[in-house]
């Protein structure tokens, strides 16, 4: 697949987005996964596709909260686990059910995720962790859950990771977010050996936006340490997820009529 000038930087650019919003907060996937159907992947390839840049960011947030001490290492590997096991149910799942119907659990897990923000926001804003924290059967058990969601379109599942080690667990938001990193990378790593397994990734797309989400990942780590950091997690939290509804809401077809199919006919003409 070619591309022009102009299309790699809006995927490079999008990357960026992917892994600095996913480092300090969620959701990066709402900028990634629109840009990859847009340049021609369909629903399936840009999920799987879309973990490339995931991945990448991940790496990067987890090199760069590691510099910092910022990762709880035992607590970091318990909450992994169940995780990533869940994260490669997911994948499988994902590989299976048409992709017109991902859709709906879109949908739901965006509304979902904003009803717990607002419920929980006082919660989440003051939550100070425990020394004694321990991740008992409950929480093993939702992270698991929340683990298959990852795997399945991980569009929302940081948002699910931080709730349950904040609320469940009782970690501080800034030591959960920095478990959610390195978590993430586990997943995404398990989730891409299925999608690799069906070859359904397309390598040079998400290569050059991996680009992206390697300086995102970067910078979002600096941010994640800051003293501010807890205020930014919840404020980026909600501007995401209020984002993706007001994108849910928008008449989807409009936009896949009108607007993809003109990046697409300028692509081509471009190559021509």
């Amino acid at each position: 697949m070619s591309f022009t000038p102009e299309i790699v930087i809006v995927v490079i650019v999008a990357g960026l987005l992917c892994g600095f919003l996913n480092t300090v907060a969620s959701s990066g996937s709402a900028v990634s996964l629109p840009i990859l159907m847009s340049v021609g992947l369909h629903a399936a390839a840009a999920n799987a596709t879309n973990r490339i840049p995931v991945l990448v960011g991940a790496i990067a947030a987890t090199v760069g909260l590691a510099r910092n001490g910022a990762i709880p290492w035992r607590r970091a590997l318990l909450a992994a686990a169940p995780l990533t096991a869940g994260a490669a149910l997911g994948a499988m799942a994902s590989e299976i059910i048409p992709s017109h119907d991902l859709r709906k659990f879109i949908v739901g897990a965006v509304v979902l995720a904003l009803a717990l923000i607002f419920t929980k926001l006082k919660n989440l804003l003051s939550a100070t962790g425990d020394g004694d924290v321990t991740l008992g059967i409950k929480t093993m058990s939702l992270l698991f859950l929340v683990g298959i969601w990852t795997g399945f379109i991980v569009l929302d599942s940081g948002t699910y990771m931080l709730l349950v080690l904040v609320l469940a667990a009782g970690l501080t938001l800034v030591e959960a977010n920095a478990i959610k990193n390195f978590a993430t990378l586990l997943t995404t790593a398990a989730a891409m050996a299925v999608f690799v397994q069906h070859q359904s990734i397309d390598w040079s797309i998400g290569g050059i936006m991996a680009v992206g989400s390697l300086i995102g990942g970067l910078l979002g780590a600096r941010l994640a340490v800051s003293d501010k950091a807890r205020r930014w997690i919840v404020a980026l939290l909600v501007i995401v997820i209020v984002a993706e509804l007001i994108h849910l809401a928008v008449p989807i077809h409009w936009l896949d009529s009108r607007i993809i199919p003109a990046i697409n006919a300028y692509a081509d003409n471009a190559l021509d």
